[in-house]
């Protein structure tokens, strides 16, 4: 997906929405995303970099 380059926006409640949608369990998701964005480590991160930390902490896979 081309939105996969784009830069993540920890302050747009409906990109962190529309990520946490992607998965099955959307609300650990969410929470998830919204303690990264707090503590920052997603800031200038990519829709496949989020992706892929999902992933490697989470042990969702990528979605597609």
């Amino acid at each position: 997906m081309s939105r996969d380059r784009n830069l993540f926006n920890c302050q747009e409640d409906h990109e962190v929405n529309y990520v946490a949608g992607l998965y099955p369990d959307h609300q650990k998701v969410r929470e998830f995303l919204k303690a990264k964005c707090a503590s920052k480590e997603i800031y200038h991160s990519t829709h496949e970099k989020v992706y892929e930390l999902i992933h490697k902490e989470l042990g969702y896979p990528v979605p597609h």
